[in-house]
């Protein structure tokens, strides 16, 4: 995808625009493999708030601009275990939040990482939950997409709250397969709204 496109993204909102038009976020693509209807409301934005300061954090940390004493104690943990895992991997950060943007799909979205450790380009997604939710393959395959790379590695990294990690590769061969379909369907709801 040799084309740059500006990509606006409305935090509160969690909406992209490119050119001024509004296009999907891969997030929101893949609602339909995501079901919290069991979880309270309040548990779900507690763990929601979480996830973004941890990420916040690392990305801080990733950018060499982070105040130690701003990081909170619920979020120190996930941190430190970041920071483990790029002392052990020696991961090299190329590209950190990065806002990508499919043109002939028109979809959008932001990677958390492309990092090369391993003798390897990984596109890597932080996670803070106990296990990697089954998302996060296509996750990470429409990413790679809008990349316009194919031969990247992709792992979901899960930070967890005792300072440790795991490292859980995707490479379901439908990954790509399960996005499209989502994206499918999506398209086919707003083509007919009425």
């Amino acid at each position: 995808m040799s084309q740059q496109h500006v990509i606006e993204f409305d935090e509160a909102r969690h909406e992209y625009r490119v050119g001024g038009r509004l296009v999907p976020g891969v997030t929101s693509i893949l609602r339909p493999l995501v079901d919290f209807s069991g979880i309270p409301p309040a548990v779900l934005e507690a763990k929601a708030d979480l996830g973004r300061r941890v990420h916040f954090a690392c990305e801080l940390h990733d950018d060499d601009d982070l105040d130690e004493t701003s990081v909170e104690p619920d979020v120190a943990p996930y941190l430190q275990a970041y920071r483990q895992w790029r002392a052990d991997t020696g991961a090299v950060i190329l590209l950190n939040e990065h806002k990508v943007y499919h043109p002939v799909l028109g979809y959008a979205g932001t990677l958390d990482r492309v990092a090369n450790f391993g003798h390897h380009e990984w596109l890597i997604d932080l996670k803070t939950c106990f296990t990697t939710p089954m998302s996060a393959g296509p996750q990470t395959a429409a990413y790679q997409a809008a990349l316009g790379v194919r031969t990247q590695r992709r792992a979901a990294l899960r930070l967890r709250p005792d300072g440790t990690y795991r490292l859980d590769k995707l490479d379901g061969l439908n990954d790509w397969a399960v996005f499209m379909a989502c994206l499918t369907l999506r398209n086919f709801k707003e083509s007919n709204r009425d």
